[in-house]
């Protein structure tokens, strides 16, 4: 099935073309800065690039499935322009494989710290206390030594 689009409607097409250029670019750049930030391990807010990207792959999705429905009119795009938008995808997906990888790593890397802060706490929560069940004194209880009471001479 042939299209026939007006110059106007091919310069819309380009135009449109080219913002996803940009999405697509500044997605990549907040995937790199994101990974980047992970990588550091230092516990640096990313809630701005999570909101940020957000937005933008809402955009850049919604753009994607409305070419899908209308493939023949996307051939009447500037060849230039959609090779560096064919492009500008080939980096986001690396960038965004590299993000996942990272986000994968940071996470198992605070299920870790998190597991570790748990079992310390039920340990000390087993500590045997100085008081027997019925409310006395418990002569034998094993104390670390700064906790050991007192002596009377």
């Amino acid at each position: 099935m042939k299209v026939n689009l007006t110059p106007e409607m091919i310069a819309q097409l380009d135009g449109s073309v080219m913002r996803m250029i940009g999405v697509a670019t500044e997605l990549t750049s907040l995937a790199i800065e994101e990974t980047e930030r992970l990588q550091a391990g230092k516990p640096e807010p990313i809630d701005d690039i999570l909101l940020r990207k957000r937005e933008l792959v809402d955009e850049y999705e919604k753009w994607i499935k409305t070419m899908a429905r209308q493939q023949q009119i996307l051939m009447h795009a500037n060849p230039t322009l959609f090779e560096q938008l064919l492009q500008c995808n080939r980096e986001l997906t690396d960038a965004l494989s590299e993000n996942k990888a990272t986000l994968k790593k940071a996470m198992t890397v605070s299920k870790r710290r998190v597991e570790t802060i748990m079992r310390a706490i039920r340990e000390e929560s087993t500590v045997p206390t100085a008081y027997a069940n019925n409310g006395r004194y418990a002569a034998n209880t094993a104390y670390a030594s700064s906790l050991r009471p007192a002596r009377e001479i």
